[in-house]
């Protein structure tokens, strides 16, 4: 079959001579009909250090995705799972016997394998995983949105961490989860939203969405470049009630616990390029203010996915977050248009673009 194979850190290529995967007990094959590039991508083929401890060439990269059922192997309900079947599927793979699975909080479990990055994932023709990971989907949601449901899930997981409906919040980064982050806050009745970003092609897009949506009653888009803290602490009286930390910069992340009120809630979800972040003044900015902190990984399985779907059929839109879709041929365009900031999200169709 045709995908994308890393072979080493920094280094992938398109392959036509991929074996076929077998699903084994328990195990389903999909037919792969659409995968979205995620910033993961972006650091792994560009040769992150902080992605190579994670990585296990040769891989078939790719997480984001949606299709087909094409085989079932044994041991799976035919009940549940048949082929031809639309569906996704929660590429964490985990182990089930952990302190974490056992509690129920498998997104968080000890021993996750995440497929795309350590095992063989979807930016191909077909992918196998667990039959207990695949999600059926709606027969109206339409491909490109059930191709990045992977993002969203991160987007409404983090967002949806806390009670945001009737609350103020800042978002503080305004790439492809930011973006959705806001997508689900104002849909779902947060009183008011702050976007945050510091580069001139985020706020640029922040200020045409809040446009496109008529939202300039409640959402402002600060420069986070210019005190952003005094911004939203003066706009708030205070400080919003929940702030959600998407750029995983250390000055993001600064800001977002600075610009919280006290007793309100800080939902990190960015990820630092290095191990050690400082909290600034931390008896001050979080003692003090008796502020709460979430750290949100993923998706929960499956109460993430449940929500996402429910806020999508209700009439949520994500479709505009779509920038560019192409064949998978094109895999290495994308991840560099994706990764210089030119698309929001990239949709790749290892069977050619629909016509």
């Amino acid at each position: 079959m045709k995908g994308i194979q890393l072979t080493a850190p920094g280094q992938y290529r398109l392959r036509h001579d991929l074996p076929v995967p077998e699903p084994g007990p328990k195990e389903v094959r999909l037919r792969v009909q659409a995968c979205g590039i995620c910033g993961t991508d972006v650091h792994i083929c560009s040769g992150d250090p902080s992605m190579n401890g994670i990585i296990a060439p040769p891989v078939v990269l790719g997480h984001e995705f949606c299709g087909f059922v094409d085989k079932i192997g044994p041991e799976v309900d035919p009940a549940r799972l048949q082929p031809g079947d639309y569906v996704s599927a929660e590429m964490h793979e985990v182990c089930y016997e952990c302190p974490a699975c056992r509690s129920g909080a498998y997104h968080a479990c000890a021993s996750t394998k995440i497929r795309g990055i350590n095992l063989n994932g979807a930016f191909a023709e077909f992918v196998v995983v667990s039959a207990g990971n695949v999600v059926k989907l709606p027969a109206k949601l339409p491909v490109p949105v059930a191709a990045v449901l992977d993002p969203l899930g991160n987007a409404v997981h983090t967002t949806l961490k806390v009670p945001v409906a009737d609350k103020t919040v800042a978002i503080v980064g305004y790439g492809p989860i930011g973006a959705m982050c806001g997508e689900v806050a104002t849909f779902v009745g947060a009183r008011h939203v702050f976007l945050l970003d510091v580069t001139d092609q985020a706020l640029a897009r922040a200020r045409e969405w809040v446009a496109a949506r008529n939202l300039g009653h409640k959402v402002t888009v600060v420069d986070a470049r210019q005190k952003p803290v005094d911004t939203v602490v003066g706009e708030t009286g205070g400080g919003v009630d929940v702030a959600l930390e998407i750029s995983g910069h250390p000055v993001g992340i600064n800001n977002a616990i600075q610009m919280t009120r006290a007793a309100g809630h800080v939902v990190h979800l960015g990820l630092p390029k290095g191990d050690n972040v400082a909290i600034e003044k931390f008896s001050k900015n979080f003692i003090f203010k008796g502020i709460t902190l979430h750290a949100v990984i993923g998706r929960e399985m499956f109460r993430t996915w449940e929500q996402m779907l429910d806020l999508l059929q209700k009439g949520m839109d994500i479709s505009h977050f779509i920038t560019a879709q192409m064949p998978l041929e094109q895999f290495g365009t994308g991840v560099e248009r994706f990764g210089k900031g030119q698309e929001q999200k990239v949709v790749l169709y290892p069977s050619g673009v629909p016509k």
